[in-house]
């Protein structure tokens, strides 16, 4: 009857290190479903893109057309967005689908852009091969903290003496420029 059990257990003991091992095989191998939200062109023109069909999509998103060709979401309604057509959109027409990309617009930064021509996501324009950078930014971000600026410490000569004299500019400094039309704003601020 001892033998009996003995066999049982060391029986057990392997089925039960099997059964461990095939869960364990089967967590690791397993097939993971990855959603597509995918929507349909339904109207285009102007450079606008309307697109019903993605109702999760978050504002300021990047949209893949089947083509390749890229939108930037705008105008988010309950059954349909507006994309800016930010590629040439000649190849986008109605029946089309649209994938969302779940990226906001972003563009790489670094000093590997040093001399380097991209377009609006950063992709390369100049024939140089890619850009190779360990950083992206959002093209809308919020603006560093007062602190972690750099401090204002040249001063800008505007040349013109009432404005030099009475209100002193700064270097990198933003200054609002306030007056009627035609009184020449825009010369002071350009010039």
């Amino acid at each position: 009857m001892s033998n009996h059990k003995n066999k049982t257990n060391v029986l057990n003991e392997v089925l039960n290190d099997s059964f461990f091992l095939f869960d364990d095989l089967l967590e690791k191998h397993r097939f993971r479903m990855k959603p597509i939200e995918t929507g349909r062109v339904w109207k285009i023109g102007n450079g606008i893109a309307r697109i019903k069909g993605l109702p999760n999509v978050r504002n300021e998103e990047l949209i893949r057309f089947s083509g390749g060709e890229m939108g930037m979401a705008f105008n988010l309604d309950m059954d349909e967005i507006s994309a800016v057509l930010i590629d040439d959109y000649q190849g986008i027409k109605a029946g089309q689908p649209a994938w969302r990309t779940h990226r906001i617009m972003d563009v790489p930064v670094g000093d590997e852009l040093v001399g380097r021509v991209l377009d609006a996501l950063g992709r390369p324009l100049d024939g140089k091969g890619q850009v190779k950078t360990y950083a992206r930014f959002p093209v809308e971000r919020p603006a560093p903290a007062i602190i972690d600026r750099a401090p204002v410490e040249t001063p800008l000569q505007t040349g013109i003496k009432a404005i030099d004299a009475l209100i002193p500019i700064g270097r990198g400094q933003r200054e609002l420029i306030l007056g009627d039309r035609q009184i020449g704003k825009t010369a002071v601020a350009i010039d």
